[in-house]
């Protein structure tokens, strides 16, 4: 096979799988387009989640004491959940630090 017959065969394939046209359906491709939000990989706050959840377990033990923990507002929050308190590093470090004195008292 030639050189430049071997290229038109790989230029078919690369545009027929990697070109214009798309192999999945509609509803395949709404499903890749949706953003990813909260604890899901990709989001905005990813990372912020992972920090605040890591910390949360570290200081209960147990995730889903954890969570339930992480859902309800509390006054050194200003009303807040911690849940609430991923917008900003600000907010953040404030659920951060109330959790790192419960680790430190073994109190709330």
């Amino acid at each position: 096979m030639t050189r430049s017959r071997k290229r038109r065969i790989a230029q078919l394939f690369d545009n027929r799988f990697c070109g214009n046209i798309r192999w999945r359906s509609a509803e395949d491709q709404a499903w890749l387009d949706i953003v990813p939000v909260g604890r899901e990989f990709g989001s905005p706050d990813y990372y912020r989640y992972e920090r605040l959840d890591g910390s949360a377990f570290a200081a209960f033990g147990d995730m889903a004491v954890a969570h339930e923990w992480l859902s309800q507002p509390h006054p050194a929050l200003g009303g807040l959940s911690p849940n609430d308190c991923v917008s900003s590093d600000a907010e953040l470090q404030k659920a951060l630090n109330l959790l790192t004195n419960m680790i430190n008292n073994k109190a709330v």
